[in-house]
């Protein structure tokens, strides 16, 4: 029995698929009762709330651990770690942050917390196996009321990006979770095939949509401003700026590594065709 965090998020909505596609016994996690719609096997869980973690994990084999930025991150997830140990859990499959960010030192407070975690995680005596993706691609649909105008706007010069597409995360996590042995204590590097510049990526996105795109630098204070324009609390201003900071001191995040394609037994996805899957979404000229 596989059990599913975070299960309608970016990475964990195609984790469900993969898992559906292959036969796979799974149940999903949800904080409501109940999703609209939805007949996959569902069971309440709150992080915070240990009673319902608890009862999430009893008769669970393997765990697919992952959840959105939250201040209270490490000690969340942490909890789960412990209830799982309990439950006699056999396996976790955690989604981390990029190894220039994950650390006790590093300049991130997000990164910090993912390093917490897989330090609880690698005491707790569990299998275990931690995926570590880098800036996904997914993030420049955030973006797109910008690219179809012409623009994209990064805090970041000619410093470059090994994207990758979070439905290869997910084919990489579903992998793992049928048959974690083999990954025991290992710890991936998820990126994709190409690393790029800004530059780089304003060419792929103006191929794909049929117009211009050009890169405009943005500054930090500019980055941080309209994180909070747009509603975003100031934990999370404070992560995309830290994060920027740190793409553009560490040249690690350029480097292009060959796990997602020895997990999943392919070529990791190109910017190309992810641009392509979603032209319309970054607003394709007719």
């Amino acid at each position: 029995m596989i059990l599913v965090t975070g299960a309608t998020g970016t990475i964990g909505r195609s984790v469900v698929s993969g898992l559906i596609d292959g036969g796979a016994e799974f149940r999903a996690t949800t904080r409501r009762d109940a999703l609209p719609g939805s007949d996959l096997p569902l069971v309440r869980m709150e992080l915070s709330d240990r009673e319902s973690v608890v009862a999430a994990v009893a008769g669970v084999d393997v765990v697919f651990l992952n959840s959105s930025q939250h201040p209270e991150m490490a000690v969340h997830q942490g909890g789960l770690i412990d209830a799982a140990a309990e439950a006699g859990v056999r396996h976790i499959v955690k989604v981390s942050a990029g190894s220039a960010a994950t650390g006790p030192d590093k300049p991130s407070w997000v990164g910090r917390a993912h390093a917490a975690i897989e330090a609880r995680l690698s005491a707790s005596g569990l299998g275990w196996t931690v995926l570590r993706p880098n800036y996904f691609m997914q993030n420049l649909l955030g973006l797109a009321p910008a690219i179809s105008e012409g623009t994209l706007p990064m805090a970041l010069d000619d410093h470059r990006l090994a994207l990758v597409d979070a439905r290869d995360i997910a084919a990489a996590a579903t992998a793992v979770l049928r048959d974690p042995l083999p990954h025991h204590a290992r710890v991936y590097e998820m990126t994709g095939p190409e690393s790029l510049t800004p530059a780089d990526i304003a060419d792929r996105l103006s191929v794909g949509v049929g117009r211009r795109v050009a890169h405009v630098r943005l500054t930090l204070e500019e980055l941080r401003s309209g994180a909070a324009r747009a509603g975003a609390p100031e934990w999370i201003c404070r992560h995309v700026v830290e994060l920027m900071q740190l793409y553009s001191r560490d040249e690690s995040v350029g480097a292009v590594s060959q796990d997602v394609e020895r997990l999943i037994g392919r070529a990791s996805s190109s910017l190309a065709k992810f641009v392509a899957d979603h032209a319309s979404t970054f607003g394709r000229a007719a």
